[in-house]
């Protein structure tokens, strides 16, 4: 038998447990497809309570790139090559 389930792999699927979970620091979401890769931006207010799910993030091969703003606010871009 041919397995044609193909697993959701966002960032959001990643921090739950076989659920999506959206963490509460992240107040602002956008995704942007192109050929083999999917850019999710992230906006927050929180980046000191966001970085326990980035360093997650990048531990599990999500590229994890911050934009700094003012004060504990930041940009944050999450990517990974298409499966």
């Amino acid at each position: 038998m041919i397995d044609t389930i193909t697993h959701i792999r966002t960032p959001y699927h990643e921090l739950g447990a076989g659920a999506p979970r959206i963490p509460e620091w992240a107040q602002h979401r956008s995704v942007y497809r192109s050929a083999g890769r999917t850019l999710y931006l992230v906006e927050t207010d929180s980046i000191d309570i966001a970085r326990p799910d980035l360093d997650t993030l990048s531990s599990r091969g999500w590229d994890v790139q911050i934009d700094p703003a003012e004060g504990r606010a930041a940009s944050i871009a999450l990517s990974r090559k298409a499966a």
